[in-house]
């Protein structure tokens, strides 16, 4: 099997080890945006990186504009502050983006980041073939693939979060295309190392 290739991100967590908060099984994938522009390289990356820890969460994986992926190696199983409600049983997906807020410009913002969503198949692809996490949408209560809006229409500790809202729900994020996209590239056998 091919490991994916990342920007190890594990350094974050390694000298701030107060942002994690236990091991824990994972079966379920939180989509977020982190509502900040586009720098090149891995600027984005490690700016929201900082930002995180800074104050006290985390993240595991992110993607950006020119389909950079970072991933924390080692802590796929960690706890860390990202979405109140799964914190415990999911990993974090954070997507550099500055999305207009939940309207038809939206749709048109994500359909031009192509690298970005493909980046972020190709990382939902390797988690789904290294912890066998399933790709499908969840309602942001059972297992799978689910967006930080679909959490907190159930959970009260994620409420008012509008991240990735999917076009299927009514919203602008096209995740079942991301997921269709990430069991293709899943046949590839790509994993985390």
């Amino acid at each position: 099997m091919a490991a994916l290739k990342y920007y190890n991100a594990a350094s974050y967590y390694q000298s701030h080890p107060y942002v994690i908060h236990g091991r824990a099984k994972k079966d379920m994938v939180v989509l977020h945006e982190t509502v900040s522009g586009d720098l090149p390289g891995l600027s984005d990356i490690k700016a929201v990186e900082a930002y995180l820890v800074s104050i006290g969460y985390g993240i595991h994986g992110m993607t950006d504009l020119e389909g950079n992926i970072a991933w924390a190696r080692g802590y796929g199983n960690a706890v860390v502050w990202q979405c109140g409600g799964v914190n415990e049983r999911s990993i974090g997906i954070e997507q550099v983006a500055r999305t207009p807020k939940d309207s038809p410009a939206s749709i048109k913002y994500w359909n031009g980041r192509t690298k970005q969503l493909q980046a972020t198949s190709w990382l939902l692809a390797a988690i789904h073939n290294t912890w066998s996490i399933p790709l499908v949408y969840s309602n942001g209560d059972s297992p799978g693939i689910t967006s930080h809006w679909s959490v907190s229409q159930i959970y009260p500790a994620s409420m008012g979060h509008w991240d990735c809202h999917p076009v299927h729900l009514g919203g602008y994020y096209p995740a079942l295309s991301v997921i269709n996209r990430a069991k293709l590239y899943a046949k590839t056998g790509i994993t985390l190392t």
